[in-house]
């Protein structure tokens, strides 16, 4: 009997090569699966890295715009300070005095100084002349220094000092330079040494001046031995010269237009100035003069009275400011300054504009006195010209007042480029 035989028969060459596929697959499966994974993790470690960077690099910008935000607030700030500055210079204010004077009824030829403090108005005209005088110890009995002539309102002034024996004399000094032969300017005058050990020692008074006398001050402003002791500064002594200008006759030219009670007829309100009485129109000044629309229009007190006293002028500046403003021609050299004062104090673009144009074509004044102009009544075509004629280092330095310190904040900026453009 055949023995039977109860292996299976293998399977087809083919199926043995894809049941060897299959099962290597599945091993090579097997077998990578831990590294897919690892990738995996590796991978996502990149991208969480990558974000920290990102964020990092986001964290340092927002820091850099935030700084550079804070640096150009800070410039903003310091700009509107700066301006605010400027603003408050060109406002009309009371200022104190820094110095002691000595009142009105109190001696002033004998006092040397006084504890009692003063205000003085910058409003109306008003200046100060500083100096600085050299070598004082070397001065002799009967010798005179006089500081450098300065313009104001058409008339130059100087200060002068002069030994004696034992004091020191003070003056101010207005040299003649008028052609008329009964010219007077009465003047309020506060003279000062400054001193940075003891009180300053000030003196005032008023004077009239004229061409038979041109020169007024105190002989016995102070003792030599204590001017030695207690003001020289390395043989220097610092002195000013505070002066109102309260009065003038004989230096402006004879008046083109009346505005007294002759128009009396063709005026409805008359302006008081100084005791002197001005008939004019209200609606042809509101029609020039913002200040002057609000002061005949508005709803104020004043505004239906028939007589208005004005304040911080001068007579004879007022009548010429009339003058052009009614058509005449006054301005000249001594008086374009005190009418330019009277149209900024009442806002008169057409005043203004037509001194400018003095100062621009006619004017004979010198580049220091226009800059000076220019910066204080904001007249930008004359400023520019000034700067402009500004060509080397002398000329900068001509403008320059003694002081630094005393030079407008609105110039200074535009010197200073000047002064860099002529050193290159």
């Amino acid at each position: 009997m055949t023995k039977r035989n109860n292996k299976r028969p293998p399977p087809p060459k083919r199926q043995r090569i894809e049941a060897e596929n299959n099962q290597n697959a599945e091993n090579n499966t097997n077998d990578q699966h831990p590294l897919t994974l690892q990738k995996m993790y590796d991978t996502c470690q990149e991208v969480l890295e990558k974000q920290k960077n990102l964020e990092k690099i986001h964290e340092n910008m927002l820091k850099e715009v935030l700084e550079k935000q804070k640096v150009f607030v800070d410039k903003l700030c310091s700009v509107e300070n700066e301006l605010q500055l400027i603003r408050d210079d060109l406002k009309p204010r009371i200022v104190k005095a820094a110095v002691p004077v000595k009142r009105d009824d109190e001696d002033e030829t004998d006092s040397e100084s006084d504890n009692e403090s003063d205000t003085m108005p910058t409003t109306g005209k008003n200046f100060v002349l500083k100096h600085v005088f050299k070598n004082v110890s070397n001065m002799k009995e009967d010798e005179h220094r006089l500081s450098e002539a300065e313009e104001y309102y058409g008339v130059k002034w100087r200060m002068g000092v002069r030994r004696t024996k034992e004091h020191l004399e003070f003056y101010l000094h207005c040299p003649k330079l008028i052609d008329t032969a009964n010219w007077t300017i009465e003047i309020q005058q506060k003279g000062v040494f400054i001193s940075n050990r003891v009180e300053n020692t000030v003196k005032k008074g008023k004077q009239i001046f004229n061409n038979k006398s041109p020169a007024w001050g105190w002989p016995g402003f102070i003792a030599w031995d204590v001017l030695e002791k207690n003001l020289l500064v390395d043989d220097q002594l610092t002195a000013e010269m505070h002066v109102k200008i309260k009065k003038t006759t004989g230096i402006y030219k004879d008046h083109l237009r009346s505005f007294d009670k002759t128009m009396e007829e063709f005026s409805d309100v008359v302006l008081v100035v100084n005791e002197e009485k001005f008939y004019v129109s209200k609606l042809y000044l509101a029609a020039h003069s913002p200040y002057f629309k609000v002061l005949f229009l508005g709803n104020f007190n004043d505004s239906k009275k028939s007589e208005i006293k004005l304040n911080g002028i001068d007579a004879d500046d007022f009548q010429n400011y009339l003058e052009l403003l009614y058509g005449e021609h006054p301005i000249d050299e001594f008086t374009v300054e005190g009418m330019l004062m009277v149209a900024d104090m009442y806002d008169t673009p057409m005043v203004i504009r037509k001194c400018e144009q003095f100062l621009l074509k006619e004017s004979k004044k010198k580049l220091k006195k226009k800059l000076e102009l220019s910066t204080r009544y904001n007249l930008e075509a004359l400023k520019k010209k000034c700067l402009a004629e500004i060509k080397s280092i002398g000329d900068l330095q001509a403008v320059l007042p003694g002081n630094v310190q005393d030079l407008d904040k609105s110039i200074m900026g535009e010197l200073l480029e000047k002064s860099i453009s002529l050193h290159n």
